[in-house]
């Protein structure tokens, strides 16, 4: 039962606590919503927070009730209710129209709760006890820590605060407010910091910040970011000042209280919903993250023993950039092991991407299944200037000191991945080329067989003997465009139209070429089942077949991985480098 004595002066103190500090990860609200100076907050956390200033504790959750007794109560101080249909719309994109059904695309921003549910976990496999929401009883002002070798610092850090907008009081509560999370063993404050965090008022409070302060996190980014991202929440006006302060008090905390330092994560650094508490893999990942070792672009390397392939494996969202692709190879060659040379340095679909040519009309494309030959040899010269371009001044040079081949996926640029779930009607084609970096001849290939959702845009490459090459030093090399490993999957047997002629002839053709190495370009594989049985079908009907191997992103954002590991080793049947670009 809610007391009586709440009264409205205590939901806005409530509110304003809630505004200095965050909403606990289990106290969000799954229908209603309290509308208050055009913010919303969850109703039945405001009343357990408002009963600790009418009666010096907060309310348990379990001792009233949410729903119509608590919306009831808040109605009659005066507030008002609402339902959460209209926030609900703004997490969703536009519904994707695919076939006769609709494909709603659910969005991600970095106040998804699912992402911080996710961190809690991992901490909980790797420290077992996790606090949430924890409280600090501890003062709010700098005469609160006199006595501590912090005093002085903590004062000059409020005065600048005071001073930069001429907000002298924006301490509102004698407390500092609930942490995210507080791990008792070994002692340390976890922080989620979204872009809110990161002001021009923080940025002031860290810059003063004393050298011998231990912090766990990298305070010059921190500072770096909050100039780049520069904030500004003015709601009320001295929100920044405030949150900047409390910001503080929980940095310079575990010097005070014998704390370990406080480990702030960034929350647009990463979808950290995609990780898996369960997997080795991904913990390590989210421990990097903490230590900050982690970073965007670094390479993780797994070297088997006598490898005769390399994969490039990207782990992030992928344009397909050239420039980016330029450099991604660079670091490939930057870090490659010392003493190793393989065969054949392999790259994803749509490694990179080019702009549609003007000179090819979609007119002079026809039958995009059955596309005319002139239109098919103009996309593919556009595919040939990525090459030179991305392998000029020298890289190619370079890297021919490591790998006689490379293969790079390139297709020409479409807003959707090629993914089994996507919906692409827009011409595009999707190529791949070899390059025999001793000579710089161009072998190349594309895609023969789409999936459901693309045939109606790519453009094919109906000519099947171009996805086989014999390399004298090498012999027989079959290359395959993202989907076309679906040709030898069984299943394909129930295809029909130019579906089953193209599995029939693409079987037949590769049984007289007898190819002895296959190598696999799709976009994206994060399930270790994806390609199993196509490649094992494969084998069985090729048995000429001795090395194959695939090289997909590990990305795909609205669906749960496989552990890396139990990917990549069910992607080949060789030894391989692979060298895992975060």
């Amino acid at each position: 039962m809610i007391p009586t004595n709440i009264k409205k002066e205590h939901i806005i103190k409530a509110i304003e606590e809630i505004e200095s500090s965050k909403i606990p990860a289990l106290r969000t609200s799954k229908k209603f919503l309290l509308k208050y100076n055009g913010r919303s907050y969850p109703p039945k956390y405001v009343i357990s927070l408002a009963n600790k200033y009418a009666n010096n504790k907060k309310l348990n959750p379990d001792d009233f009730s949410g729903g119509l007794e608590t919306n009831s109560f808040l109605q009659s101080l005066g507030f008002k209710i609402g339902g959460k249909t209209a926030i609900r719309k703004k997490s969703y994109a536009e519904p994707v129209k695919r076939g006769k059904e609709f494909h709603i695309k659910k969005g991600h921003n970095e106040r998804c709760q699912e992402c911080k549910d996710t961190i809690k976990k991992i901490l909980e496999k790797t420290y077992v006890k996790v606090e949430d929401d924890p409280k600090f009883e501890v003062g709010t002002l700098p005469e609160n820590f006199k006595g501590s070798p912090y005093h002085k610092n903590l004062e000059e850090i409020y005065m600048t605060l005071q001073k930069h907008r001429g907000f002298d009081e924006f301490v509102k509560i004698e407390t500092l407010p609930h942490s995210d999370l507080f791990i008792p063993e070994p002692g340390f404050i976890f922080e989620y910091d979204e872009s809110q965090h990161f002001t021009l008022p923080r940025k002031k409070a860290l810059e003063h910040y004393p050298e011998s302060l231990k912090l766990g996190f990298n305070k010059e980014r921190w500072i770096a970011l909050c100039g780049k991202i520069d904030a500004k929440d003015n709601d009320p006006p001295y929100r920044d000042e405030q949150r900047a302060w409390y910001d503080t008090i929980r940095d310079f905390l575990p010097a005070i209280k014998g704390f370990n330092p406080t480990i702030r994560i960034f929350m647009q650094d990463f979808k950290w919903c995609i990780l898996d508490p369960d997997k080795p893999s991904d913990i390590e990942k989210f421990k990097k993250f903490m230590r900050g070792e982690y970073k965007k672009g670094s390479i993780d390397i797994k070297e088997d023993p006598n490898p005769s392939i390399a994969r490039i494996i990207i782990t992030k969202n992928w344009k397909g950039d050239q420039k980016d692709a330029k450099k991604v190879l660079e670091k490939v060659y930057n870090n490659w092991p010392k003493g190793k040379k393989v065969k054949f340095l392999m790259t994803c679909g749509g490694f990179i991407q080019f702009e549609w040519p003007k000179k090819v009309s979609y007119e002079d494309i026809g039958d995009n299944k059955k596309p005319k030959t002139e239109a098919v040899n103009a996309l593919v010269e556009e595919g040939e200037k990525c090459v030179k371009e991305v392998i000029n001044n020298g890289l190619g040079d370079r890297l021919s000191e490591i790998t006689d081949y490379i293969t790079l996926g390139i297709d020409s640029y479409k807003d959707k991945i090629s993914m089994t779930q996507n919906y692409i009607s827009e011409p595009h084609i999707e190529l791949v080329f070899a390059i025999n970096l001793r000579n710089n001849y161009i072998y190349w290939t594309g895609k023969s067989y789409p999936t459901s959702a693309q045939q109606e845009g790519l453009v094919r490459i109906i000519d099947l003997k171009k996805h086989f090459s014999h390399l004298n030093d090498v012999g027989k090399v079959m290359m395959l465009g993202c989907h076309d490993l679906a040709i030898f999957n069984p299943r394909a047997k129930n295809a029909k139209g130019w579906r089953k002629s193209t599995n029939k002839e693409f079987k037949s053709l590769a049984m007289i070429e007898k190819p002895e190495i296959v190598l696999h370009h799709p976009h994206t594989t994060v399930k270790k089942r994806t390609w199993l049985n196509s490649w094992r079908n494969l084998t069985k009907i090729l048995p000429s077949v001795k090395k194959y191997a695939g090289a997909g992103r590990y990305f795909e954002p609205d669906r749960k991985r496989d552990d890396l590991d139990d990917v990549l080793g069910s992607t080949k049947s060789t030894d391989t480098i692979d060298f895992v670009i975060n």
